[in-house]
C-alpha cells in the first residue's frame, strides 16, 4: 500500500513540476532540473534497492564508454538482461521497482544500439548496408558518461515509459517545439481519460477481486464455466488499468512539452520524426516557419485501441499494444541484433521480450501460448483464402478465437503466485491448449492434403 502511494504521488509530482520545467530557458539548467527530479523519483521508488539501480547504470556506462562500438550493443544487452534476471530471482520488491528498471534497461541498451549503428555507418565495409528505421537518424554526438546517466535518469518517462531514443532526448534541448503545442489542453484531456479509466478499474476491482483465485471456494463451489468467465472482468480491469497508467505517464510528457513535433514530419512512437528532416531544421531555426506548422504528440501514442478491441487477429492485438516498447524490440532485436532467418529473429525477439518482462511461470505460459497461436493464425491464413469472399466469416472466426485466447490467458496477468496459476489451469484441464493442439494437427493434415492435390 505504501509503495502504491509513493509511486502515484511521484507521478503527480512530476506532472505538477513539469510546468515549471517547461518555463526554464537555459538548456543546461533545464536538463539538470529534469535529471535531479528523476534521481529523486528513482530514490523514492527504489528505496533500499537503489544500489541495484546504480550497478545497472554504471555497468552500462563502463560498457558503452570502454568497449568496441561494433559489439557494444551485444555486451550491453547481455549485461543488462542478465542483471534483470538476477533482480527477478533475488530481489524482493514492488512491481514499481521492476517497471523503473525495465525502463532504464530499454534506454541503456537502446543507446548502445544507436551507437553501434553509428559505427556501422562509419565502417567502410558496412557503407552499403540498409539499416532499419532509426539508424539513418544517428546520434549527432557520442554521449559522455554524464550524458548517459542524465538520459537514463531523466524524469520524463521514468515511471513506465513510453520509451524514446537518445537522439530524441538530445534534440529536446536544441529545438523550440516544446512551447508550440497545446500542452496544457492535451494534459487535461489525458488526466480526464485517466480518471475515467481509473474509476472503471476501481469499480471492477471491487466487484470482481483477483483475490478469489487464491480461495478454495473458487475451485470447489463453482464450475469450469464460471471460473473461465470470471476472467472477462479481470481482462477488462487490466485493460483499463494499463490505459490509466499510460495516460498518467504521458501527461508528464505533454505538460513538459516533450515529444511534440510538426505533424508533417510524421512522428512515430519511440522513434520520433520519420520524414522531412529539412523541414525539422527549418522550423527549429526559423520562428516564422515554426508558427505556421501544426504540431502533435503522435510520438507518445501507446495503444491502437481499434486493433486491441476488434483485431481481428492476435497479431493485430500484439502489434497494437505498447507501441514504443514494440518499436524498441522490433528495431533493435528483430532487425539489428541477429542476422538470421525471419523465424529465428521472431523467436529471439519474443524470447528477449519475455525475459525483459520477467521469466515467471505465468509469463512462460502466456508467451509460449501467444507464440503458438500467432503462428497457427499465419498457417491457416496461408492454407486457405481468408481475404476473398469468405473474408468476413474468417474474420469473425479469428475474432472469436482471439478473445477466447485472451480471456484464457488473463490469469497469467492477474495471478502472481505460480502454484495458484497451475491450480487454476489444472481446474480447466488446460482446455485451450488442447484446442490449439487440435488446430495444430488440423494444420498439418491440411498442409499435406493440399500438397498432394498440387
Amino acid at each position: 500500500m505504501v509503495d502504491d502511494i509513493v509511486y502515484y504521488i511521484s507521478i503527480f509530482l512530476c506532472i505538477s513540476l513539469s510546468s515549471y520545467y517547461k518555463k526554464i530557458e537555459n538548456a543546461d539548467a533545464k536538463r539538470n532540473y529534469g535529471v535531479g527530479l528523476g534521481i529523486l523519483v528513482t530514490c523514492l521508488i527504489c528505496g533500499q534497492h537503489i544500489y541495484h539501480t546504480l550497478l545497472l547504470v554504471w555497468g552500462n556506462v563502463v560498457i558503452i564508454k570502454c568497449c568496441d562500438k561494433r559489439y557494444v550493443h551485444q555486451l550491453s544487452m547481455v549485461y543488462t538482461w542478465t542483471y534483470l534476471l538476477y533482480m527477478h530471482f533475488n530481489l524482493v520488491s514492488s512491481v514499481y521497482v521492476k517497471w523503473l528498471h525495465q525502463t532504464m534497461a530499454l534506454r541503456l541498451v537502446g543507446l548502445a544500439f544507436e551507437l553501434s549503428s553509428v559505427e556501422k555507418i562509419h565502417s567502410s565495409s558496412m557503407s552499403s548496408l540498409k539499416l532499419p528505421i532509426g539508424d539513418s537518424d544517428v546520434p549527432p554526438v557520442e554521449p559522455s558518461a554524464v550524458d548517459i546517466i542524465s538520459y537514463t535518469c531523466f524524469f520524463i518517462g521514468l515511471h513506465k515509459g513510453p520509451y524514446y531514443k537518445w537522439k530524441i532526448f538530445y534534440d529536446h534541448f536544441k529545438s523550440p517545439f516544446g512551447v508550440m503545442g497545446d500542452c496544457r489542453i492535451i494534459t487535461a484531456q489525458k488526466l480526464n481519460k485517466a480518471f475515467v479509466c481509473g474509476l472503471g478499474y476501481v469499480v471492477l476491482s471491487l466487484r470482481y477481486s483477483s483475490k478469489i483465485y487464491y480461495e478454495d471456494d473458487f475451485y470447489v463451489q463453482h464450475g469450469s464455466d464460471y471460473r473461465f468467465l470470471y476472467n472477462v472482468p479481470q481482462l477488462a480491469s487490466y485493460f483499463l488499468y494499463s490505459q490509466m497508467l499510460m495516460m498518467l505517464c504521458t501527461s508528464v510528457y505533454t505538460e513538459s512539452g516533450f515529444g511534440v513535433y510538426p505533424a508533417k514530419c510524421e512522428p512515430v512512437p519511440g522513434h520520433g520524426p520519420t520524414k522531412r528532416d529539412s523541414l525539422l531544421k527549418l522550423v527549429a531555426n526559423t520562428p516564422d516557419a515554426a508558427l505556421e506548422q501544426e504540431y502533435n504528440f503522435a510520438m507518445l501514442k501507446c495503444f491502437q485501441n481499434e486493433k486491441l478491441l476488434w483485431g481481428p487477429k492476435m497479431k493485430d492485438t500484439v502489434n497494437g499494444w505498447d507501441l514504443p516498447t514494440r518499436y524498441w524490440f522490433d528495431t533493435n532485436i528483430y532487425h539489428n541484433l541477429i542476422r538470421s532467418t525471419k523465424e529465428v529473429r521472431k523467436a529471439s525477439t519474443f524470447f528477449a521480450w519475455s525475459v525483459w518482462l520477467g521469466p515467471t511461470l505465468q509469463q512462460l505460459i502466456f508467451s509460449s501460448t501467444l507464440w503458438v497461436y500467432i503462428h497457427l493464425e499465419a498457417e491457416y491464413s496461408g492454407l486457405y483464402d481468408t481475404t476473398g469472399s469468405t473474408k468476413t466469416a474468417w474474420n469473425i472466426g479469428f475474432t472469436i478465437m482471439r478473445l477466447f485466447c485472451l480471456i484464457y490467458l488473463t490469469p497469467c496477468i492477474a495471478i502472481s503466485d505460480p502454484q495458484t496459476a497451475l491450480r487454476y489451469y489444472n481446474s480447466l484441464f488446460w482446455m485451450f491448449h488442447f484446442i490449439l493442439l487440435i488446430f495444430l494437427v488440423g494444420a498439418v493434415v491440411a498442409y499435406k492434403t493440399i500438397g498432394r492435390r498440387q
